[in-house]
Formats: structure tokens, sequence, C-alpha cells
């Protein structure tokens, strides 16, 4: 493998997806939430906070004045410059980080992130979304993205620079996965047992592109316990955890296949005991606690993976 592959380029392609990645989840849940504050069914009680929480650094207090204002929350995630974690700030970093990989990624995938990055910055954007044209500019936004991922998967070599992107997209997608489902099972104290509504299930499930998987899969489980074992153990789930980290696996070991210096080693082992944790976790008997726990503890292995990954891979000497 070659040095500078390892350094410039491959950090840039990894950044790359992790930065697509986040914002393509960031607007799934932003269009998820958007729509069902139509609802006068869907017995909202926690507004645009899930997404706030995860996406933003606005206080506590801050959330919850805003929470339930739509125009607001559209403006402040898809185009404010003073959020870094806003649609348009994402695309420029994602781009800044095409550019640096130009000659290791296709001409297709590059123009399409500058088509994307040039209609984020258009000048009557923010004024657009304060109208009935925002949910068409939501549609536009996501479907691009599904576009880029078409792009992406069809147009790009599997070489190294592939293992490096499916990585830095796969570890986003997991954590998000992990975060949000924390977010809708914090509020119920993580209760198993419940009969919740389904109703209430419904936005983590379409935040995941998982809702219409989950009304195709019959089953007697209560829905509490039933997405559970959608979103962490279902390895037909293209967003769930052990599915994401399958493919951190794959990847992996394709980098590593050539490699024994020690740190490599190191780091397959621990990545394979954070995915066998989950792995044989028996989710039918799994409780409260239990799964609080494993949320919480393959959340934080994960940031540790992704801190020695990029440590090992991208340090610049």
């Amino acid at each position: 493998m070659e040095v500078n592959m390892l350094s410039r380029v491959a950090d840039g392609i990894y950044w790359l997806n992790r930065y697509m990645e986040r914002t393509h989840g960031m607007l799934l849940t932003l269009n998820t939430l958007y729509n069902l504050s139509f609802d006068q069914e869907a017995g909202d009680f926690q507004g645009y906070k899930p997404l706030l929480d995860y996406y933003t650094n606005l206080t506590e207090k801050e959330k919850t004045e805003v929470q339930y204002n739509t125009n607001f929350v559209l403006n402040y995630i898809i185009c404010d410059a003073k959020n870094n974690n806003s649609v348009k700030c994402l695309i420029t970093k994602a781009r800044e980080n095409a550019r640096g990989a130009q000659d290791k990624i296709t001409k297709e995938l590059w123009e399409h992130i500058n088509s994307m990055y040039h209609y984020m910055n258009e000048p009557d954007l923010p004024k657009r979304l304060e109208t009935a044209e925002a949910s068409a500019i939501l549609s536009k936004i996501n479907k691009d993205f599904l576009l880029y991922n078409g792009v992406f998967h069809v147009t790009m070599p599997r070489g190294i620079g592939w293992s490096f992107s499916i990585i830095g997209k796969n570890i986003e997608r997991c954590l998000q996965t992990i975060t949000f489902t924390q977010a809708y099972y914090a509020p119920i104290e993580y209760n198993l047992e419940g009969e919740g509504n389904l109703l209430y299930w419904r936005k983590l499930l379409l935040s995941l592109s998982g809702y219409e998987l989950y009304m195709k899969s019959y089953s007697n489980i209560p829905h509490n316990r039933k997405v559970v074992q959608q979103v962490i153990f279902n390895k037909d789930f293209a967003h769930s955890v052990i599915y994401t980290l399958g493919l951190i696996e794959i990847s992996l070991n394709n980098l590593f296949k050539d490699n024994h210096l020690s740190e490599a080693r190191t780091m397959r082992n621990h990545f394979g005991r954070l995915k066998s944790a989950v792995e044989f976790t028996d989710y039918h008997n799994l409780t409260n606690q239990q799964l609080e726990h494993i949320l919480e503890d393959t959340k934080n292995q994960l940031y540790n993976f992704s801190a020695d990954f990029s440590k090992l891979f991208f340090s610049y000497t």
C-alpha cells in the first residue's frame, strides 16, 4: 500500500464518506420529523429535539425553545453557515476532501458532489425554505444523496480507497443508528416489555429507512422489543448496528490482509471483540439494563476505534 495513499488521499476519501453519510442521515431524520409534524395523530412530545441533540451544539435551553419551530430548524439544519453540522457546511467539507482525493475518485462522483455544493450555496435558498417550496427542497436534496450513493457504488473501483470509504461511511451510519435508538428508548427507560404504540416507533424507523421493512416482517413480538431486533440485530437491514459493523470488518480485513504489524493485529482484535459483543447477544432474552449497556458500550467503543483507526492510517509525519 502506498504511503501517500494512506495519508493524504485515504484521509480525504474516508472523511468524504463520513461527511456525506452524516448529512444523509441528518436529512432523513429532518425529512421524517418535518413530514410527521403535520400529523396530529403522531403524539409528538419531542418535536425536532432528537435531531437537534445529535447534530447541533445548541444549549438545552435553546433546543427547548426551538424544538417545535419548523422554520428555524429547516434553516439551521440545512443552510446556516454558523452551524458546523448544517447540510451546507458538511457538503462544503465533503467537497474539500473530494478535491484532495480527486485523482482517486471518479469524474462522475466529483461532478455530482460539485453540483450539490453549488445548489446548497444558492443565495435565495434560505428564503425559499420559509415558503411552501420547503418540502420540494427537502425532497430534492434527499434524492441527490440517493443519487450520490448510486454514483459511488456504480463508478468507484474496489481498491484500497473503496475500503477506506466503506469504513468511514459505516462508522458514521452505525453511530447514527445507535444514537437515535437511544433517543427513543431513553424516554421510556429502555422498557422492552411495554406495548409501545407503532406511531411512536414510526419516527425512528423512518429516520433509518426501515419502516417499510419493519411493516413487512410479521411477528408477535411487542414493538418495544421488535424494534430492537431490527435496528440492532437484523443482518438484512442496511442501517442495523450488526450489518454496518459487518461491512466495517470486511473492509478492515481487506486493508490488513498484507499487514503484519502489531498495531494492525491489535486493532483487528479490538474491533472483533466489539462486533462479537453485539453479534452473540441473545436479543430474545435481552433485559432493559442490557439494552442500555450494549448501546452505550458499542457507541463508546466505536468512537475509540475511529480515533485509533485515524491515528494509525492518517497521522502525518
